[in-house]
């Protein structure tokens, strides 16, 4: 059974939740109102030091990946370079494929931790 509340905007029933985590249980029904939300987002309301430590948390926990993606690509760049002293093409490949998945993981962490620290910016002003 679905648990509707209402919008914590425009007070329409919604199952959607902020940033769709259920541990801050505010309940947004669309992108319009999830901005909405946020620009009005006060220092004297009591969710707005919930919101930023969730955003704290949700960065911390996107820069610890972007570090782990950067340690996978750094790995694969040692197998590229293995391959070339022990002149093995399997080992060649798999280094290569391992350094692009890396990197693409390093670039997509990165600008989501662009987006995360705007809204916290927005948030903060």
């Amino acid at each position: 059974m679905t648990n509707e509340r209402p919008c914590a905007v425009c007070e329409t029933m919604t199952t959607k939740l902020l940033f769709k985590d259920k541990a801050l249980g505010i309940p947004i029904c669309s992108r319009k109102c999830e901005y909405e939300y946020i620009d009005t987002l006060t220092s004297e309301d009591k969710e707005e030091p919930i919101v930023l430590r969730y955003l704290d948390q949700k960065i911390a926990r996107t820069k610890m990946m972007n570090r782990i993606g950067w340690t996978v690509s750094g790995f694969g760049v040692i197998l590229v370079v293995l391959a070339f002293v022990i002149a093995n093409a399997i080992v060649f490949i798999a280094g290569n494929v391992v350094v692009i998945f890396g990197t693409l993981s390093t670039r997509y962490l990165e600008d989501k931790i662009y987006k995360l620290t705007n809204v916290r910016k927005r948030i903060e002003i």
